[in-house]
């Protein structure tokens, strides 16, 4: 990399755009909550930091521009260009400086699936990081997140973070926390509709250490990000069904116990008082028949060229 562009790295606001969604995907990683950006808004946000400065040099420099160098960046060069705050020496002699040429194109997806509602016995894992009951869908996003799918409702409650409770139905993504339970500060239990149960061994301030999922005599076993061993090789959904599912019921602890009512995603405690959640919808009781299901992919495709410019003093 010249010593030109790394002088004049830290005015390069596409760099911090760069380096913020590496930021924030390392903080997903690590069980925090960050809001999410559509491509399109990230775009737009670094064309407004790159063309000021862009048609401000073209005004400033009207007469026919030297030859052109192509400069080859890669992201932890512009890391470190950026964290040195521009200090390398330029040439003796020549004015020096750089040029950015950016384009984008943005594709957006939609497609409608219709998917029949067949009866499903027992526990089933599709791979690591969804499993399924007749009724519910789970799903672990990552070792932090775990959403909890009412699939007649269509109404989700998501496990996230140290562990916040967010139920899809409620403004915010914070609805509640494990905390708001005394009992235990170790085990929360989820009972489901179908009877089901479902089991987060996490500390009340801490991230998600394991999930067990007991139906009958079936048994899920998930491994959360807090698990001693983590790895992206041997976490979350194991692919085994389990079946030590009454015994191994009786050897974890329920400790916090809510079950689920109201409209799929509402949930009360033992004496029926609700706890997280809010009855949005009508009380579903039966299967529907099918599901319609839409999905909007939005794909965003940007290219960034770098030239350095040189002239003669």
């Amino acid at each position: 990399m010249s010593n030109v562009a790394a002088s004049n790295l830290s005015n390069l606001m596409v760099a911090r755009r760069l380096m913020e969604l590496e930021k924030n995907a390392e903080l997903r990683r690590n069980g925090k909550h960050v809001e999410d950006k559509s491509a399109l808004e990230y775009w737009k946000e670094d064309q407004a930091f790159i063309s000021d400065p862009a048609q401000v040099a073209n005004q400033q420099n009207p007469a026919p521009q030297p030859p052109i160098e192509n400069v080859s960046l890669k992201l932890p060069e512009l890391q470190q260009a950026v964290a040195a705050g521009g200090n390398a020496p330029q040439a003796d002699g020549a004015q020096q400086g750089f040029t950015v040429v950016s384009s984008a194109s943005v594709e957006v997806k939609l497609e409608m699936r219709y998917k029949s509602n067949a009866p499903l016995e027992g526990l089933v894992v599709h791979d690591q990081n969804y499993a399924e009951s007749d009724r519910y869908l789970f799903k672990f996003a990552d070792g932090a997140t775990f959403t909890i799918l009412d699939k007649w409702s269509n109404k989700s409650t998501t496990v996230w973070g140290d562990p916040h409770v967010d139920v899809d139905d409620v403004a915010g993504e914070n609805n509640g926390d494990f905390k708001d339970l005394k009992t235990s500060e170790d085990f929360t239990t989820f009972m489901l509709s179908d009877g089901t149960r479902l089991t987060f061994t996490a500390k009340d301030a801490g991230i998600i250490e394991r999930v067990d999922i007991f139906k009958g005599n079936q048994h899920v076993t998930g491994m959360g990000q807090a698990a001693e061993g983590f790895s992206a090789e041997n976490a979350l959904f194991n692919p085994n069904v389990l079946e030590d599912g009454h015994s191994a019921a009786s050897a974890t602890k329920l400790g916090d116990v809510v079950y689920s009512g109201g409209d799929g995603n509402d949930w009360f405690d033992a004496s029926n008082q609700l706890v997280w959640g809010k009855t949005t919808g009508s009380v579903i009781t039966q299967r529907p028949p099918a599901t319609l299901e839409f999905y909007y992919k939005q794909t965003m495709t940007q290219s960034i060229s770098i030239q350095t410019l040189t002239r003669d003093a």
